[in-house]
């Protein structure tokens, strides 16, 4: 059984990622890739289905985030220590990552 299991689900002209089980490298070089990759720029990443977090995995995911001007991601259902780290790699969960861009939040935290 795999550690983690990401869903991808478009909600108009957003992509929500539904990540559940444990959130390590592994998954987070699979998601980083799949971010990458995204056609839409609005995303959505919940972590409400996640039940353990790899300090290495929010590393990957952070520099992904950084690289990815392009996309609005939002982050949510994080627990404070994952947000911390977020901030500690240089991605601000509550204020937006690109000034220009102004999305509603769809919850949680969020990272634009």
């Amino acid at each position: 059984m795999p550690g983690c299991s990401l869903q991808r689900e478009v909600i108009g002209s957003a992509a929500r990622f539904q990540i559940a089980g444990k959130f390590d490298g592994a998954c987070a070089w699979d998601l980083a890739g799949r971010i990458q990759s995204e056609p839409l720029g609005d995303v959505t990443l919940d972590f409400s289905q996640c039940r353990e977090f790899a300090d290495y995995g929010i590393a990957v995911l952070a520099n992904t985030l950084l690289s990815v001007p392009d996309k609005r991601v939002h982050l949510a259902s994080l627990r404070q220590h994952q947000a911390r780290l977020f901030k500690y790699f240089g991605v601000d969960v509550v204020e937006p990552l690109h000034e220009a861009d102004s999305a509603p939040s769809l919850e949680g935290p969020t990272l634009a």
